[in-house]
C-alpha cells in the first residue's frame, strides 16, 4: 500500500515550471493559497534535493490557516546543505536517502530531529519509499517537485492526481514540468490522464486543470 499522491506545479503555456536561469515564481496569490490549502489537507510534502538547493523552500503553511504536513526530502547522496530551511523545527522532516549516504551527514541531521531513512543502491526506490511512509501513518502525499522527481513518479504510476496551473507567461526554455527520457507517442506512456476540471483562477489570468492519472497496467 502506497500513499495517495498528488502532484501539483505552475507552469507556463510553453510547458516550464523554472525559467533557464531558475526563475520559478508562476502563481498569483489566488493559486498559493490553493496550494497552501492542499498542503494543509495532505500529511506530507514531498520534494528532491535540487528544489531545497535551488528554491530553500519551508513547505510549511503560511498562506491559509491548518496544519504543516511532514516534509519529504528525496535526496539519495545527502547533498543539501544542512543550513537549508526544510530542517527547521517548524515541522517534522523525513529524508530519504541510501545507505552510500556519508555516515557523519546522516548522524547530524538525526542529532537535529530529523528522520532519515536509508535505502540499499545508488538510488531512493520511490514506490518502496511511498511504502515505507504509507505504514508510518502518512495516507496523502503532495509532491511539489522539479522537473525530474515529476518525472520519476509520475513514469513510475505513482501519481494519482495531477494539480496543473497554468499561467500567462512562456520562458522558451528551462525546466519542464517533466524532465526524463520521454515517450515515443501517447501510446507510449504507462498512464493515462483523465479531466476532472478546468476552472479559471479568480485572478482571471490563470487556468487549474485536474487529472486523475490512471495507470494502463
Amino acid at each position: 500500500m502506497r500513499p495517495y499522491v498528488y502532484l501539483a506545479a505552475a507552469v507556463t503555456v510553453d510547458g516550464r515550471i523554472a525559467s533557464k536561469t531558475g526563475y520559478s515564481r508562476l502563481s498569483c496569490p489566488v493559486d498559493l493559497k490553493r496550494l497552501h490549502a492542499l498542503r494543509a489537507k495532505v500529511d506530507a510534502v514531498l520534494v528532491g534535493a535540487g528544489t531545497v538547493k535551488i528554491d530553500n523552500p519551508r513547505l510549511t503553511v503560511r498562506y491559509v490557516e491548518g496544519r504543516n504536513p511532514v516534509r519529504v526530502i528525496v535526496d539519495g547522496s545527502l547533498s543539501v546543505p544542512q543550513s537549508a530551511r526544510v530542517f527547521d523545527s517548524s515541522a517534522p522532516t523525513i529524508v530519504l536517502t541510501t545507505e552510500k549516504a556519508p555516515r557523519e551527514k546522516v548522524a547530524a541531521l538525526r542529532e537535529r530531529g530529523v528522520e532519515v531513512i536509508q535505502f540499499p543502491g545508488d538510488a531512493v526506490p520511490l514506490r518502496e519509499a511511498l511504502e515505507r511512509l504509507y505504514a508510518s501513518g502518512i495516507r496523502s502525499v503532495l509532491v511539489e517537485g522539479g522537473g525530474r522527481i515529476n518525472w520519476q513518479m509520475l513514469s513510475q504510476c505513482l501519481v494519482d492526481e495531477l494539480v496543473i496551473t497554468v499561467t500567462p507567461y512562456a520562458f522558451g526554455a528551462g525546466t519542464s514540468l517533466l524532465e526524463g527520457p520521454g515517450y515515443d507517442d501517447v501510446e507510449s506512456a504507462p498512464f493515462r490522464l483523465r479531466l476532472l476540471s478546468a476552472e479559471i483562477c479568480e485572478c482571471g489570468q490563470e487556468v487549474v486543470l485536474r487529472y486523475r492519472v490512471e495507470c494502463k497496467q
